[in-house]
C-alpha cells in the first residue's frame, strides 16, 4: 500500500469509495474494475490470506456478482469513515442460502493508490469470506 502516491483529496476519496460501493451493489463489473488500480490487493486479516492483481479481481467480482449478490436479501451501512488514504465501510449484510437467513458483519477498508483504489482490506468471518470468494478462496496466498 503505497500511501505516498495518493493524488486525491479526502472528499474525492470519499466519492471514489461511494462510487465503488454503488457500482458494486449494481453488479456493474466494468465500472467496478474502472475504480481499481493496475494491481489491486484484497487482504483478509482474519485468515491471514490475500489475492492480488486485476485478473483475480475480475474473477472475484464475476463470481461475487453471480453467486453472492443474488443471495443478499438485506443490508445496512452501519458506519463509514474517511481519512487521507482510505474509506472504511461497515455493513450488516443478510443473505439467504438454502432457505436459511444469515447476517454477516463486514468491514471493508478501501485504500487509495494514486487516483484509484489500491484494493481492500476485508474484516469478516471465515464463512463470510468463503461465501464471497467461492473458488478463489482456495487460491488465496499467505499475507
Amino acid at each position: 500500500m503505497a500511501i505516498d502516491t495518493i493524488t486525491l483529496t479526502r472528499a474525492q476519496i470519499h466519492a471514489l469509495g461511494a462510487h465503488h460501493a454503488e457500482r458494486e451493489a449494481a453488479c456493474d463489473l466494468p465500472a467496478v474494475m474502472e475504480t481499481l488500480s493496475d494491481n489491486p490487493l484484497y487482504y483478509y486479516p482474519a485468515i491471514g490470506k490475500q489475492f492480488r492483481g486485476r485478473e483475480k479481481s475480475q474473477r472475484f467480482y464475476e463470481y461475487f456478482f453471480e453467486n453472492f449478490t443474488p443471495n443478499v436479501v438485506g443490508g445496512q451501512l452501519i458506519r463509514e469513515w474517511v481519512n487521507d488514504t482510505s474509506v472504511a465501510q461497515e455493513y450488516d449484510i443478510t443473505l439467504t442460502f438454502d432457505g436459511v437467513e444469515e447476517t454477516h458483519r463486514i468491514l471493508g477498508v478501501l485504500f487509495v493508490e494514486g487516483d484509484k483504489l489500491g484494493g481492500e482490506i476485508v474484516y469478516a468471518g471465515d464463512q463470510t469470506i468463503r461465501r464471497m470468494l467461492g473458488p478463489i478462496y482456495h487460491e488465496l496466498e499467505s499475507a
